[in-house]
């Protein structure tokens, strides 16, 4: 009998929404299968099929049938025979299906919204907080087009910005983008915002003082 040694789709093992607005492609590979022969991939009870060109099909899956699978876990089956009749042992498996972008919650500094002369000696910590984004995933913020990069716990990622680059800011307002997306490939909506710089302390620029005249004497 013939058989089914692999199945994989253009997208991976995981679809998003970028991926799921073209048609996708499932390479399937036989063994003992003659030039020719059909073979079958269903997914979500519709049927898509191919022929076998030096025992290996390419089977195209529409755009819109990609858009109404399900969020989350999809499976499908491969079947093929030889040119006798002989049937493969059907091969199954699946793939996730994640369209849903994640999002940044929130960005907070730890020297506040304005950083100043004594808080720009020190590394300074930004908190991002995320939603729907898996541990490890990496979140980068950019501040005066540099980027720093942190790592996703539990909805969170900490990212340090090095006293050298705080003390290289121009006076004034500075603005800040923060990236991340979800494991599957979604981007979450790009998260901007400002902070203040002002390291410039203040002067004296005089003193006035004003004598007063005893009463007794006038």
């Amino acid at each position: 009998a013939p058989s089914i040694s692999d199945t994989s789709f253009s997208f991976g093992e995981s679809l998003n929404a970028t991926e799921d607005n073209s048609d996708a492609t499932a390479t399937i590979t036989t063994i003992g299968v003659e030039d020719g022969q059909t073979v079958t991939l269903t997914i979500a009870s519709l049927d898509y099929t191919g022929t076998v060109a030096n025992n290996s099909a390419v089977i195209t899956v529409a755009a819109a049938d990609l858009q109404a699978l399900s969020e989350g876990a999809n499976s499908y089956a491969v079947n093929v025979s030889d040119a006798a009749g002989n049937a493969a042992v059907e091969s199954t498996g699946g793939f996730s299906v994640d369209t849903l972008a994640p999002s940044i919650s929130d960005t907070s500094f730890s020297f506040g919204e304005s950083l100043n002369a004594t808080e720009d000696n020190s590394d300074a910590t930004a908190t991002i907080t995320t939603i729907g984004v898996e541990d490890g995933q990496t979140v980068t913020l950019t501040i005066a087009s540099v980027n720093y990069t942190g790592t996703v716990s539990n909805n969170s990622a900490f990212i340090a910005v090095p006293a050298a680059d705080l003390q290289a800011l121009s006076e004034g307002t500075q603005s800040y983008a923060v990236n991340v997306s979800d494991e599957a490939g979604n981007a979450a909506v790009e998260s901007t915002d400002s902070f203040s710089v002002d390291t410039t302390a203040p002067t004296v620029s005089a003193v006035a003082i004003t004598s007063a005249t005893n009463a007794a004497n006038n």
